[in-house]
């Protein structure tokens, strides 16, 4: 693959390594994207003739001819030739992953390699001398403000031992003011600015390794070997900050928090001990992880989305211990810097409910503490997000979006309930889902269907139609959607009344909204076209226009309160036949080269968390075009991460700028709706799995919400060529529904 800027990330411990080879450098810290700065990083090789050939991530040195780059979803390898004497030097790096696995996922490490092959044809190059039996390879890092040094130690092996051979030490001072290249979003922050000590170590477990003349990098001679030897150059980079990294101010005196790994490793010794005596076993299991995945159906741009994601979204996640013994996890919003913004988890809630359904819970009962009390409806309005930066504890976006972020959290509670069968959250949470259920029903102010109050909501770089308009389809659907999810939710928790209230209005309000919506081949963006009286959320001023422009666009938000309810079996509230119809015509409509538009009024403006999102959602409803459309998703990332631009995975086209940004990983809802994967725990007749993947050729599909990660047992769906399905390593009793015939909850 081509060379672009790519990120390794630890979950929740803050370690993160992101490279950046047209910058010649990596961005780097023990405390994450964001509070990083510049590592010169020289990793390479001595040729014969003494001359030092480099990978791209330092401005020091000769590139090694044809630098390029393979991932996978835990790791990335680099690769470069020497022309002149035929070799291939490989470096990877690899940053462990197994879910519900704390010990392995939070250790601030990542393992190196390095390995040294023959190449028999490098294009027509042709060769200066021989090629070498052995060759020597070198690592040394550059860092401003940074105490570095390199000593010798004794044979390290590869075994059980505290890493005593060669080592690099690093130490420095970290502030914690976030800034990204291109844009200041820190604005607000300063006075919340504190500054850690942090400490990393890089150690050889080669007993041959040697400290490098320069006394700030190590080398090693290796042999040149056939790939598949296994003789390479061992190395673990590993990071300790013992001090808080976060404060949350929830009440009068704000509590610092330290990162959960500090009660297993407490310093860097700690940390790389730890590391070393478990290396074999947690590559084993990550890479176990990544060959399933590897295995799925999956075409090259999904790949690639998907492994790219997952690794953006771990590196904004904290997970800290609070002084008082408070558990706490959350997810930055990329370069916005807000803790857990309740629409951005409903999307990245793939993430949790594919692999570790328990963070999404620990996120579900701390959203409870931030509703505001709305006098008017005698209900809650949740906040937008926890907090911005290194501190926590009250909403920092400029507004709020009551409709769209109550629905979210109804929908989010409902789904994990439903996904896992666990219920024991909900009676502690009763009383907060009341409120936030009195205020969706008091947003239809006039009994239409529509909500007309609280409708800004979070596409914020949308038209006013699409942003903040009156009577909303989209907010329309997804109120009434998270309406029956309360009614389910509240009826489990005593509150009868209630429930039955919401149980008996969706249905009437669905036929309102269907009359008044939809325009024969899709649904409209708003319904009250009228911009009188309507004020801009970000000025507070009156719109100057009589009428919204874009108002009967084609929109692919339409559906977007629908999909978590299909994926645990709940019956679709809209029409089948039209809803398929507004998804696909959609599509038509507000293609452009990167992905689809808000709506067909504003093509160029792509998110591509809300394709991947609409994608899924079509999956369900057996509309089998649309992973044909991840090419257009990837071509932008490639473009926004080559050359001058460095990104990282970017959610946005040219008109903003949401980069680093977590919601990639909403490409792993390729492995749910590509087999149509449906968990219901909490059905009448008992827990019911349901799959009906498309049978038009061989295809697998490991079904991770079912796998027991302790027993190492993981099933996996396969579709063979005569399109049979059976499901391997069982663990669950799934049903497997026909050709032709839909998931349970679908129907026209």
């Amino acid at each position: 693959m081509q060379l672009m800027t790519w990120t390794l990330a630890r979950l929740g411990s803050r370690f993160n390594l992101l490279f950046e080879p047209y910058r010649r450098r990596v961005m780097h810290s023990a405390v994450g994207r964001f509070w990083d700065v510049p590592l010169d990083l020289q990793v390479g090789l001595i040729e014969p003739d003494g001359t030092e050939r480099v990978l791209p991530f330092t401005s020091k040195g000769q590139l090694l001819f044809n630098c390029e780059q393979f991932e996978r979803l835990n790791s990335i390898t680099y690769r470069g030739f020497s022309e002149k004497y035929r070799l291939r030097l490989e470096f990877n790096i690899h940053s462990v992953f197994y879910p519900e696995d704390e010990a392995l996922c939070t250790m601030p490490a990542f393992y190196l390699e390095m390995r040294l092959n023959p190449a028999d044809r490098i294009r027509w190059e042709q060769a200066k001398g021989p090629r070498p039996d052995k060759v020597k390879l070198f690592i040394r890092v550059d860092r401003p403000g940074t105490q570095i040094s390199a000593t010798a130690g004794g044979a390290s092996g590869g075994g059980g031992n505290s890493g005593g051979g060669a080592k690099i030490d690093l130490g420095y001072k970290a502030v914690l003011r976030p800034s990204v290249q291109g844009m200041d979003a820190s604005k607000g922050l300063d006075e919340k600015v504190w500054e850690v000590s942090a400490s990393e170590r890089i150690v050889s477990l080669n007993a041959e390794t040697t400290v490098d003349p320069g006394g700030r990098g190590l080398m090693c001679e290796l042999p040149v070997t056939d790939v598949g030897s296994g003789i390479k150059w061992r190395l673990v980079w590993g990071a300790c900050c013992a001090e808080p990294v976060l404060k949350v101010a929830e009440q009068e005196k704000p509590l610092a928090g330290k990162l959960r790994y500090l009660r297993r490793a407490g310093s860097i010794d700690a940390v790389i001990a730890d590391a070393v005596e478990h290396r074999d076993e947690r590559l084993a299991l990550s890479r176990r992880l990544e060959k399933l995945l590897d295995q799925a159906s999956l075409g090259p741009a999904q790949r690639h989305l998907l492994n790219q994601g997952f690794q953006a979204f771990l590196s904004n996640t904290f997970w800290c211990d609070l002084e008082d013994g408070q558990e706490w996890f959350s997810v930055w919003e990329g370069s916005c810097y807000f803790h857990s913004t309740v629409d951005v988890e409903y999307n990245t809630s793939l993430f949790y409910l594919t692999l570790w359904p328990r963070l999404l819970e620990v996120q579900l009962k701390r959203w409870s503490r931030y509703g505001k009390e709305h006098s008017a409806s005698g209900g809650a309005v949740l906040s937008h997000d926890m907090g911005r930066g290194a501190w926590a504890g009250k909403q920092d976006y400029a507004h709020d979006m009551p409709v769209e972020e109550n629905a979210n959290y109804l929908l989010l509670l409902q789904a994990y309930c439903h996904w896992t069968g666990e219920t024991g959250l909900l009676a502690d949470l009763t009383e907060f889902i009341e409120k936030l259920t009195r205020y969706l029903l008091w947003t239809d102010r006039d009994g239409s269907g529509f909500p007309s109050e609280g409708v800004a909501n979070t596409i914020d770089d949308a038209m006013p139609a699409t942003q903040f308009a009156r009577k909303q389809t989209y907010l329309a659907i997804k109120r009434l959607a998270a309406l029956a999810a309360a009614a389910d939710l509240l009826g489990r928790c005593g509150r009868g009344e209630m429930a039955e209230k919401c149980r008996a209005l969706v249905k009437p309000d669905l036929l309102k909204v269907e009359k008044a919506a939809w325009l024969g081949d899709h649904y409209a963006v708003c319904v009250d076209k009228s911009a009188v009286g309507v004020r801009d959320v970000w000025t507070d001023k009156l719109l100057m226009a009589e009428q919204m422009d874009g108002w009967d666009s084609y929109s692919i938000y339409s559906g977007n309160g629908l999909l978590l309810p299909l994926m645990i079996g709940q019956p679709l509230l809209l029409n089948l036949k039209r809803l398929q119809s507004d998804v696909g015509n959609a599509v038509r409509e507000t293609l452009s080269q990167y992905g689809c538009g808000h709506t067909s009024y504003e093509t160029d403006n792509v998110w591509v968390s809300q394709n991947l999102w609409r994608d899924h959602l079509a999956g369900y409803l057996g509309q089998t075009w649309m992973p044909m459309l991840s090419g257009h998703y990837w071509d932008m990332q490639i473009m926004s991460n080559t050359g001058e631009q460095s990104k990282g995975f970017i959610d946005t086209y040219i008109n903003n700028n949401l980069c680093f940004y977590p919601r990639g990983v909403t490409a792993l809802g390729y492995l749910l709706s590509l087999p149509r994967l449906t968990i219901d725990r909490l059905s009448a007749d008992g827990p019911r799995v349901t799959v009906a993947p498309h049978r038009h050729h061989p295809q697998r599909w490991p079904l991770l919400p079912l796998a027991d990660w302790q027993a190492r047992k993981i099933p996996v769906c396969v579709v063979d060529a005569e399109g049979r399905v059976t499901i391997e390593c069982e663990t669950d009793p799934v049903i497997v529904r026909g050709e032709g015939v839909e998931p349970a909850g679908v129907s026209s």
